[in-house]
């Protein structure tokens, strides 16, 4: 399940209560580029919950994805406790024009907050 909120004009939200798997980042596509079509520049707040796995071939996606509307993204949050997916987009910020910071989910209030600013 992936669930959405707003936390202003230019947030956009995303809390992912599913594993990451071919199929189903389509999903998480659609409601960025929506998002990105009504408010030109956005910035992201992305958390995938406890327990969650993201296959390889979907961060492979998500990593062309994120490249190709780079432009269009200016901050983006990622709030998981999967250390090795935070460790690859740490590494990936130098590659694109967005903003990356990455958060345990302990920390989410603080990703809101950096995400907001």
């Amino acid at each position: 399940m992936i669930s959405t909120f707003e936390l202003g004009n230019n947030v956009v939200g995303l809390i992912i209560n599913r594993d990451i798997e071919k199929g189903n980042l389509e999903e998480v596509h659609k409601i960025i580029l929506k998002r990105i079509s009504e408010s030109g520049k956005i910035n992201i707040f992305c958390e995938i919950a406890q327990d969650k796995n993201v296959a390889f071939k979907c961060l492979m996606e998500e990593l062309s994805f994120r490249h190709d509307n780079s432009n269009n993204i200016d901050k983006l949050a990622i709030v998981t406790d999967l250390s090795w997916l935070r460790g690859v987009m740490n590494i990936n910020d130098f590659m694109v024009h967005t903003e990356i910071r990455s958060f345990e989910i302990k920390d989410r209030l603080e990703a809101i907050q950096w995400i907001s600013d």
